[in-house]
């Protein structure tokens, strides 16, 4: 009994295998934001609570569960339909685990901002705008 129960759970994890990086980055994402979420505390004298580091354990298993979840979905139910469509693996379950991502790195902006001072997203944009502008000028 216990060696088909250990085959299942062998059988069940190697079906998940093409979405652990997603879910690797996805928790990697929020345990940064935690980091500097927790800076930020430090930094203005908040006391940190442990109420709200629990939040990262419920908000890795919601976001690692989703991403499951519609891992899931599109490989078993909707891949034949989006096949037709698009040519990427996974696009959905790319497309959330992005979400995530751009959903922690702007709560990590916003704690950053609330230190410093300083938005590090409209730095970037502006960055990019001139990078932009001297390749368009390099190129003429």
């Amino acid at each position: 009994m216990k060696t088909k129960t250990t085959l299942l759970l062998l059988s069940f994890f190697s079906i998940l295998t093409p979405i652990k990086p997603l879910v690797l980055i996805a928790v990697v994402s929020i345990i940064l934001d935690t980091c500097f979420g927790v800076w930020r505390s430090w930094k203005k004298g908040n006391k940190i609570r442990s109420h709200r580091l629990s939040h990262t354990i419920s908000k890795s298993l919601l976001y690692s569960g989703a991403i499951v979840f519609i891992f899931c979905l599109e490989k078993f139910v909707i891949s034949d339909i989006l096949g037709q469509f698009i040519a990427v693996d996974l696009v959905l379950t790319k497309m959330f685990t992005f979400f995530c991502v751009v959903t922690e790195l702007k709560s990590i902006n916003e704690s950053y901002e609330s230190v410093t001072g300083k938005d590090i997203l409209k730095a970037f944009i502006g960055f990019v705008t001139r990078s932009k502008r001297q390749f368009e000028d390099f190129k003429d």
